[in-house]
């Protein structure tokens, strides 16, 4: 991979030039400065001399450089040498590549060698007027500028990322700010597609899987994702980390070591993709999850790379039900150093939503007349399937069932108190409702109710004790007829029409005897 735009620093390296046409020596009066396009405010830019310029003429292009005292340690380690060559006098010669990639890699380790090293840099934007803010208002463009400053071969640094700008103007040059804001997106997956999108529907107790794609610009340094899971979600672990190379839709392997250099130059080197992976505790009210990106890892992207980071959270208890942009899940980029405020750099956020649902299960008789006494639980087949567990909460609600609270056997069947109950937390999906209990006198339902969430509740409405409209799961349970029974009207009127008849056979009889007499 390139190391054009080497993470871990905004910099620059910018030869400044006299004003004279001809060749001068040891003129301290010559000053020049250093202009930064495209600067930030509050951002902190420094710049460093690594070179005095003794002589140069312009029209010949001969320039005459020896180290800086501050940095002699330097230009003589191993590292500086590939790229400069210093004769017995003295005088400092470029002998590497002049591309981009190559004058960024060595401004990478001059600027690592300052900061480990403790070199002061001879101006910086912390000190008052010594970078002067600028804005153009017919571009619209802002700059800053270094004044004053020594001629010479000059590091300029800034909190944000890579500039990767060289320049020959004289006295005064300049150098374009470069580097460009990440941004980040974030989708999240659909489990009835394994699509990801801006939103999906789920469970309560589900787990939801995220990924969200750092768009790399040049300059990427200590980048840290950071993902606000509130108190809609819980228990966060990455998953994976991929890198995918600008125009490459192919994720690079990264492995845990790697071989680098030749010859004596040969080492190994751990690459790792984060330092630390760190959720706050599900009782707080905010819980954050960041992803930490070393160093190494830093250091080998460019522009228009793309990291995506997999991972999941589990939706809570907490989780809002139904309403619009419902248990949002936010992330966003911090990135560079920081600035004077103490603050970082800040990308874009991004947004995802997930949406739960709740439903009512009504119990009428044939009348719509609610009644109690009822029991029931949820399946997701109409024969057989698997069970849809439910928990009661303390407001006499049900929930559904974490996976764990199945496992542990703490469902509990749903128990209809004055003819309806709800229950929430309730994905997409149809579903199937089974009356295992039927209230005292009425027949027990003998095929499992169809019901279906698309998006929204299942809300009923009453009048007085009376199921009015809506859209609740509405389960209608009849009563069974009184069977005839002993001492009962069911044999009553058997002996009553048999008297009857006896009665008359009796009568009939006597008055036969009489006519015979007669």
């Amino acid at each position: 991979m390139k190391l054009q735009k080497i993470a871990s620093l905004v910099l620059a390296l910018v030869m400044i030039f006299s004003l004279g046409i001809t060749a001068f020596a040891d003129d301290s009066t010559v000053l020049g400065s250093v202009t930064v396009n495209g600067v930030s405010e509050g951002n902190i830019y420094e710049i460093y001399r690594l070179l005095d310029l003794e002589s140069y003429d312009v029209a010949s292009g001969a320039y005459s450089y020896k180290v800086n005292a501050a940095w002699t340690g330097f230009f003589a380690t191993a590292d500086a040498l590939k790229y400069v060559a210093i004769d017995d006098a003295g005088y400092v010669t470029w002998i590497a590549a002049e591309d981009d990639d190559t004058v960024a890699t060595f401004a990478k380790i001059a600027l690592d060698y300052a900061k480990a090293n403790g070199i002061t840099p001879v101006k910086s934007s912390k000190n008052d007027g010594e970078f002067v803010i600028t804005t153009n208002p017919e571009t619209n463009t802002v700059s800053g500028k270094f004044s004053d400053l020594v001629l010479g071969y000059y590091l300029v640094d800034s909190n944000v990322g890579a500039l990767c700008g060289l320049t020959t103007t004289n006295p005064d040059a300049a150098v374009n700010a470069k580097n460009g804001m990440p941004t980040v997106e974030k989708l999240v997956m659909e489990d009835s597609t394994n699509l990801y999108g801006g939103h999906n529907t789920a469970d309560i107790g589900q787990v939801v899987y995220f990924h969200t794609t750092i768009n790399v610009q040049a300059g990427a340094q200590n980048y840290v994702l950071h993902d606000d899971l509130d108190k809609y979600f819980r228990d966060p672990a990455l998953i994976k980390v991929e890198l995918y190379v600008s125009g490459s839709t192919t994720p690079v392997v990264i492995p845990a070591t790697e071989t680098v250099g030749e010859g004596e130059d040969q080492k190994t080197v751990v690459n790792y993709i984060f330092n630390s992976i760190t959720a706050a505790p599900d009782t707080t009210d905010k819980s954050s999850f960041t992803v930490t990106f070393g160093k190494e890892f830093c250091d080998r992207l460019e522009a228009n790379d793309k990291v995506v980071v997999y991972y999941s959270a589990l939706l809570t208890r907490n989780a809002t039900i139904a309403g619009e942009n419902s248990n949002p899940n936010k992330t966003w980029l911090t990135f560079g150093e920081p600035k004077a405020d103490g603050t970082y750099n800040k990308s874009n956020e991004s947004v995802t939503y997930t949406y739960t649902y709740a439903i009512d299960v009504v119990k009428t008789d044939s009348q719509n007349k609610l009644i109690d006494g009822a029991e029931f639980r949820i399946y997701d087949a109409e024969k057989d399937g698997n069970e849809v567990g439910v928990v009661l909460m303390n407001d006499g609600t049900y929930r559904r069932a974490r996976e764990d609270e199945m496992t542990a056997g703490n469902n509990v069947s749903i128990i209809v108190k004055d003819g309806k109950v709800r229950v929430i937390g309730l994905d997409n999906g149809i579903y199937y409702l089974e009356e295992t209990v039927a209230p005292a006198g009425y027949n027990k339902l003998t095929a499992r109710q169809k019901f279906t969430i698309a998006n929204g509740n299942l809300d009923a409405q009453f009048t007085g004790d009376i199921f009015s409209t809506g859209s609740g799961v509405h389960v209608v349970n009849k009563t069974g007829s009184m069977l005839p029974e002993t001492g009962g009207m069911g044999t009553t009127i058997f002996y009553v029409a048999g008297g009857l008849l006896v009665g008359g056979a009796v009568v009939a009889l006597v008055s036969k005897k009489r006519m015979s007499n007669k």
